[in-house]
């Protein structure tokens, strides 16, 4: 049997394609442990409530008093 040897690129292809293998199973791993150790809260319960816009207090009345009394 002769045994075909694979030249430097089709190797570099095929150790990047195991890297990538490799990190999206850690990836995955490190997912599910994270899920068990801290699972998903209920959206719901911790959303955020609308912020409502407040009405700016006026300052044409004080403003000229104090103008006033500068001067």
């Amino acid at each position: 049997m002769t045994e075909t040897t694979l030249t430097n690129d089709e190797r570099r292809c095929l150790q990047m394609w195991f890297r990538q293998a490799i990190a999206k199973l850690e990836l995955e791993e490190v997912t599910n442990v994270m899920l068990e150790n801290y699972p998903l809260e209920d959206e719901t319960a911790n959303a955020h409530k609308s912020v409502v816009t407040r009405r700016r207090a006026s300052r044409g009345k004080l403003s000229s008093h104090i103008k006033e009394l500068s001067v």
